[in-house]
């Protein structure tokens, strides 16, 4: 009982120095607060992943938001400029080494949200077994190193993570933290506390389609094209040449044929007279 509730004061105190560190922004970061934090995470065949990161952005008044907007529209699309600005506003998946180029941009629909999209030079999923046609993945623990605290991932309570894989991938259990799973797709709403990320799938690798047009390019874009493109029209004149030729003899038969015609009839009459 007293393991129990050592172990829970513990993750209290994690979900506590979270929190503290989530909301100490708020010093530089006057015209907002962060409601909610939303990680979509979309994964290729190859393992990689395109990732958009929404901060959902609570304003207390119309003139908080006006000036807000001023320093939006002073920092623009750098992520630097809104980190400088609010410590909160970072990618949160794998590491700042491993980032492609990253845009920060601010909606303003329905709800107002900060978005980070960004991709990786790295994958999230490794390979681990081909066999023929089917491939088997695992999610890599690494990519989520940025929740790490005190050797435990801890996803915060505000915090959702969509893991969405290929079409024909088929998640095999378990999955580690427990989360909400479809067919092809994963959804881990905070508050959540692991040791590990575990994620597993096969995917089944598709037969390329043949596509005519990329067939033709293929073809127009090889060394060989403007060789065949010459015997071709070699052939062609050849051809044309011999067309000419046949045509020529057969107006020169039937001319002959016609004037031996005309001659017979000829001789034919003086005959009878």
């Amino acid at each position: 009982m007293l393991a129990g509730e050592k172990l829970g004061k513990k993750n209290l105190g994690f979900v506590f120095f979270f929190a503290m560190i989530f909301f100490a922004g708020l010093a530089d970061a006057q015209y907002y607060t962060i409601s909610s934090h939303t990680i979509d995470i979309s994964i290729d065949e190859d393992g990689f992943a395109l990732i958009s990161e929404k901060f959902y952005l609570q304003f207390p008044n119309e003139f908080q938001l006006k000036e807000f907007m001023k320093k939006n529209e002073e920092i623009g699309i750098s992520l630097d400029g809104w980190k400088t600005f609010d410590s909160r506003i970072h990618t949160y998946i794998g590491k700042e080494s491993e980032l492609n180029r990253a845009e920060v941009n601010f909606v303003e629909n329905v709800e107002r949200y900060l978005e980070i999209k960004y991709s990786l030079n790295t994958a999230i999923a490794e390979k681990k077994a081909e066999i023929g046609r089917l491939i088997e993945f695992s999610l890599q623990n690494k990519t989520f190193d940025q929740f790490l605290l005190g050797g435990v991932r801890i996803i915060p309570e505000n915090t959702a993570i969509t893991i969405r894989l290929p079409n024909f991938a088929e998640i095999q259990k378990p999955v580690k933290p427990e989360g909400i799973v479809t067919i092809n797709q994963v959804v881990w709403q905070g508050y959540k506390s692991t040791n590990v990320m575990e994620l597993n799938y096969k995917l089944v690798k598709q037969i390329a389609s043949i596509s005519l047009v990329d067939s033709a390019n293929a073809v127009i874009k090889s060394p060989w094209f403007i060789l065949l493109v010459t015997v071709a029209a070699i052939i062609s004149i050849g051809i044309a040449i011999k067309r000419k030729i046949i045509s020529e003899k057969i107006e020169n038969y039937i001319v002959e044929n016609s004037e031996l015609s005309g001659k017979e009839g000829i001789g034919s009459e003086e005959k009878e007279e």
